[in-house]
C-alpha cells in the first residue's frame, strides 16, 4: 500500500475593487491572471493551480437557506451531518458556494489553448446556477 503523501495548499482571496463589475473582475482573473499564474506555477513544479469564484449568484444561494436545503437533500449527505453532530458545531458552520476553474493539473497546463488563452467558459455561463424548484424542509 502506498504511503499517503502530504499535500500543502496555499489559498488566497482577491476582492473586487469598487467600480469594477463582477464580469470585468472574473474576465481579468480567468482569462489573463489565472493563465499567466498557471504558467509560472508550472515552471516551478507546482502540481495544481485553480481559482474559485464567488459571485452575487453564488453568494445569494449560500445565504438562501431554502436553496441550500434543496442542494443538500441527498440522503447520504444528511447521514453525514447526523454523524458529525457530536464533533461539529453546525450552528456556527459557514458555507461558501463557488465554482472552480482549473489551470494546472498534475503539473501541466490545462484549459489553456496553444496561443496561451484561457478556455474557461464565460462569466455568464459559470454564474448561471440553477437550484431545485422545491426545497426540502431540513437537510439533516
Amino acid at each position: 500500500m502506498a504511503k499517503a503523501e502530504r499535500v500543502l495548499r496555499l489559498s488566497g482571496t482577491y476582492y473586487r475593487k469598487e467600480g469594477i463589475s463582477e464580469k470585468e473582475f472574473h474576465d481579468f482573473l480567468s482569462y489573463r491572471h489565472g493563465v499567466e499564474c498557471a504558467k509560472i506555477h508550472e515552471k516551478y513544479g507546482i502540481l495544481k493551480y485553480q481559482m474559485a469564484f464567488n459571485s452575487t449568484s453564488t453568494q445569494g444561494l449560500a445565504k438562501n437557506v431554502a436553496a441550500l436545503l434543496a442542494i443538500s437533500a441527498d440522503e447520504d449527505f444528511k447521514a453525514l451531518h447526523v454523524e458529525c453532530e457530536p464533533y461539529v458545531d453546525l450552528e456556527t458552520t459557514t458555507v461558501t458556494l463557488t465554482w472552480i476553474e482549473v489551470y494546472l493539473e498534475d503539473g501541466k497546463l490545462v484549459n489553456v489553448d496553444s496561443e496561451g488563452k484561457s478556455l474557461q467558459p464565460s462569466f455568464e455561463e459559470l454564474s448561471d446556477i440553477k437550484v431545485a424548484d422545491k426545497p426540502v424542509s431540513k437537510y439533516y
